[in-house]
């Protein structure tokens, strides 16, 4: 499933360099940190990913895992809404 994602993903990201959406770089860059996740184990990617958030919200690593827990334990019909909630909040981007 993660290989459809990544090989959709780095199809769309070269159209847009292509069109000049985004710069030439972006691409490498991307194709890049996909190298790199595949290296790491998961185990180190996921402590990543908890320090990356901790960081961006300003919160202790052990309150993030323990949020991340619980967030776990949610029902998916409540996920659904979260997520949709969450996309709401996003700017829609112009074209």
């Amino acid at each position: 499933m993660c290989e459809v994602f990544e090989t959709w993903l780095l199809r769309r990201v070269a159209q847009a360099v292509e069109a000049g959406e985004v710069p030439a770089d972006l691409l490498s860059e991307l194709q890049a940190e996909f190298e790199e996740s595949r290296e790491k184990p998961q185990e180190q990617s996921h402590a990543d990913a908890v320090q990356d958030i901790a960081s961006e919200l300003g919160m202790p690593v052990e309150k993030v895992e323990a949020g991340l827990a619980m967030l776990q334990q949610v029902p998916q019909r409540v996920t659904l809404r979260m997520y949709a909630w969450g996309a709401s909040l996003r700017p829609e981007r112009s074209s």
